[in-house]
Formats: structure tokens, C-alpha cells, sequence
């Protein structure tokens, strides 16, 4: 039988005493003893509640806990190779709220974005990934870093924002005898964070290297089932010359979203 708050105030004992046992029924686990033990003479008594309960809340803060330190460490590890925050300054204050509305087209990709921020631990289970596609200054790279900022400051996450350019070159990097890293950990680094961004694809000569490095790059992750935003001036119909078509179905897979910006550019009306 529960206690009024006034009955369980007025018990205490020595710390750790059993003051009282009573039988009780679990919705869980059924019936069990639940025992009123004190918690020294400043603090009130106390009811365990069902020990299998609590040796099942206890195993749920322990797993959440260590996925934050590995969380952390994965962070610390990105930030000690990239950067502090995995995005650049200038898209550092970047936010969902922050971008510029004026029309249905520019509605809609904020609303397209703003979910995939908001339930990004939905999408990361599925591994969406989303591409966001359109001419110079219509406002992809606000987008993109704003929900960077969201995975890293509102969910503990890691995001890293790259271009395609520099992408290649940290591979070309590990060919190099006195290179501090080999090619494996250079794909590592793609495939290593939560969320990857990855810019200006489509900007870069068509060469097979280039093919190559994007396709490990991308398949590493969607085998991980980690998500990625591609960031692209090329149409929908151009983005395959660039990426492989390969590339381009496994970003579509599990419903990957294609958002066109077909507005003209922004530049100089905000920082986009």
C-alpha cells in the first residue's frame, strides 16, 4: 500500500535500514517485496520500488552513458583532425530559424529541412541522407550547416561539413610516403561522424579518381547506414556524371529526399 508523503517524511533511520517491508504488485514483474529504508537522520526515508525495475532503469542510464562518452570521444577524435566545432566558422551561427523566406519554394525546402533536423534520430536509424540542389546563393549551404548545428547542439551529435574538393584532396594525402595518415583512415574520417555534409560536389573535374574517392566515400556511410547531405550546384539529371549513379541511388534509398532550389540567388540580400 502506498504512503501518504506526510507517513513517508516522518521515517527515517540510519542509512541503509529497513524500516519496513511490504508486499506489492508490479504491472511488469508481479508481485514482490518492496522495502521503506532510511536515509539518515537529514533526509527521508525512501521505498525501493521493484528491484528489477530499477536494475533495468539503472542498465538503460548505463547504455546511455556510454554511448555519450563514445559520442564524446568521436567528437574530440573529428575535432582533433578538422576543427573545433566539425563546421566552419562563417556556417557557425547558421539556424533553421535563420533562413530567408520569400516564396513557396524556399517554404517548402525549410520545411523539408527543419524535419529531417527535428527528427534527424528517425532518419539517421533509416540512414536518409538528402540532397539539396541549385544554383549559386539560393541558401543549400544555410540549410545544411543550420542542421549540422542542430545534430551537434541540440542532440550531442557529431556533424562534419566538408567540401568535395577537400574530400579528395585528404585522400590524395595518404598516397604520400611521409603522409600522417593512410588512405583507410582517410575514409574512416568520412564515415565517422553522425552526419556528413558534404558541398560543392559537382565543382571538380569528372576523373576516375575522383568517382572513386566519392563512391567509397558515400558507400562506407550508407553501409554504416549513416546519413549525408549532399550540397550541389549540378541539376538532378548532371549529379550522376559527377557521382556515379551507384552513388546517387544509394543516397536515395529508404527515402532520401532531392530538394531543388530554383529561386534566384540571395547573395547580398542575406549571407547564404
Amino acid at each position: 500500500m502506498a504512503r501518504t508523503a506526510s507517513e513517508v517524511v516522518s521515517l527515517v533511520g540510519t542509512l541503509g535500514q529497513v524500516l519496513k517491508s511490504e508486499k506489492r504488485s508490479c504491472a511488469t514483474h508481479g508481485d514482490y517485496t518492496d522495502h521503506l529504508t532510511g536515509l539518515g537522520k537529514a533526509r527521508s526515508a525512501a521505498w525501493h520500488g521493484c528491484n528489477r525495475c530499477n536494475a533495468a532503469n539503472r542498465a538503460e542510464d548505463t547504455r546511455r552513458e556510454q554511448q555519450r562518452l563514445i559520442r564524446d570521444n568521436l567528437r574530440r577524435s573529428i575535432e582533433g583532425r578538422v576543427g573545433r566545432s566539425c563546421i566552419p566558422r562563417r556556417f557557425s551561427d547558421r539556424s533553421l530559424a535563420g533562413f530567408c523566406v520569400d516564396g513557396e519554394g524556399q517554404a517548402s525546402a525549410l520545411r523539408i529541412c527543419t524535419d529531417y533536423a527535428e527528427n534527424f534520430l528517425a532518419h539517421a536509424r533509416m540512414g536518409r541522407s538528402l540532397m539539396l540542389l541549385g544554383t549559386v546563393g539560393t541558401g543549400k549551404t544555410h540549410l545544411a550547416t543550420a542542421i549540422g548545428n542542430h545534430v551537434i547542439r541540440r542532440l550531442g551529435m557529431t556533424a562534419l561539413y566538408l567540401t568535395a574538393s577537400s574530400a579528395f584532396r585528404h585522400v590524395k594525402a595518404s598516397f604520400g610516403s611521409d603522409s600522417p595518415h593512410t588512405e583507410v583512415q582517410a575514409y574512416a574520417l568520412f564515415e565517422s561522424p553522425d552526419l556528413l555534409i558534404l558541398d560543392e560536389v559537382g565543382v571538380q573535374n569528372v576523373t576516375e579518381f575522383e568517382r572513386t574517392v566519392m563512391f567509397e566515400m558515400i558507400n562506407s556511410r550508407y553501409e554504416a547506414m549513416k546519413p549525408t547531405i549532399v550540397i550541389s550546384n549540378r541539376g538532378k539529371d548532371e549529379l550522376p556524371t559527377y557521382m556515379g549513379d551507384r552513388v546517387v541511388d544509394r543516397l536515395r534509398e529508404n527515402g532520401g529526399k532531392l530538394v531543388l532550389f530554383t529561386w534566384e540567388s540571395q547573395r547580398g540580400k542575406e549571407d547564404v
